[in-house]
């Protein structure tokens, strides 16, 4: 079996919004890496998420003993996945996990659910053009231009198909080790981390929400395998 030289197979899970081939830099390009890709993100066209299917095709995406590697809103479906089948899944990398229903009571998490929350419920009356402005100034504050690309409508779509994290079915006991990388920029995910329990925490900072991106990841992601 192809993998990473622990004769394990790489599954990457993407996030919310960016399709497998915007998701990830070269953390996606380990050695025998393959990509899960969720209902509503190939040609299919956007659909309303439902975890248990979510949950499902990653993990007809994992050969036994396979390595889970997720970002963001993938991170709470990885974790229950790995919960569930640890025959399937052995090991857990998690990039800014947002498993949201892990800190709840903490300010930074709470404040984050009552902004995003509030365009989440009027996400199905807006087009994906007016929920990409709001749903941007919710989540970070920022004014965006209305998108025209094709590819940020899509993206629009299906950030606006989706619900908050916070009401994902989450585990803070994975039961298979589990390395959370963060990148030190917001309170939120720092809590989140320090959530889940038993895993090992690493900081890379300087890339914001994509710790991914940091030069050092693949080593970091390497060295724990090697350990793991």
């Amino acid at each position: 079996m192809t993998g990473d030289g622990t004769g394990a197979r790489i599954v990457i899970l993407h996030a919310s919004n960016r399709s497998p081939d915007r998701a990830w830099s070269a953390v996606g390009e380990l050695p025998g890496a393959r990509f899960a890709v969720m209902p509503g993100y190939s040609t299919d066209g956007p659909a309303t998420f439902d975890q248990d299917r979510w949950e499902a095709r990653l993990l007809e995406t994992c050969d036994a003993g396979a390595t889970v590697v997720a970002h963001s809103f993938g991170g709470p479906v990885a974790m229950r996945a790995a919960a569930r089948r640890p025959d399937l899944v052995r090991a857990l990398v998690l990039f800014e996990p947002a498993a949201y229903a892990l800190a709840r009571a903490n300010p930074a998490v709470e404040d984050h659910i009552g902004r995003v929350q509030t365009v989440l419920d009027r996400a199905a009356t807006l087009p994906p053009a007016e929920f990409a402005v709001a749903f941007a100034a919710a989540l970070a504050g920022q004014t965006i231009a209305p998108p025209t690309d094709s590819a940020d409508l899509l993206a629009a779509e299906r950030q606006r198909r989706l619900p908050g994290p916070w009401s994902l079915d989450t585990t803070d006991r994975i039961g298979v080790p589990t390395l959370v990388v963060t990148g030190g920029w917001n309170d939120e995910y720092e809590a989140i981390a320090s959530r889940i329990v038993g895993a090992r925490h690493v900081t890379l900072a300087g890339h914001g929400h994509r710790p991914q991106d940091h030069p050092d990841a693949v080593g970091v992601v390497r060295a724990f395998l090697d350990e793991a």
